[in-house]
């Protein structure tokens, strides 16, 4: 495979294809399954459908934690209960 194709430089998507392909492999000969992998790298990098797919299914760093934060223009943040002075 040239090292310019999406899946040289993209493991997930690398990741992706080979678990699509596998079921095929011992079936089909090389050359189908060359092509067959060829038509996903494609379908999964140009295609705006298949692009939206990709990212959608991509793993995500789970957040560190919560907290509240101060957005722009977002009125500031209302104090806890029992935090003043007579609380």
């Amino acid at each position: 495979m040239p090292t310019d194709e999406p899946s040289a430089t993209d493991p997930y998507l690398d990741e992706v294809v080979e678990r699509a392909l596998a079921p095929y492999r011992g079936i089909a000969s090389r050359d189908v399954i060359e092509a067959m992998r060829e038509l996903l790298v494609e379908a999964l990098t140009e295609d705006e459908v298949g692009r939206d797919l990709l990212e959608r299914a991509r793993p995500r760093a789970a957040p560190l934690g919560s907290g509240i934060e101060a957005r722009e223009g977002a009125a500031a943040p209302r104090r806890k209960a029992g935090g003043g002075e007579d609380g």
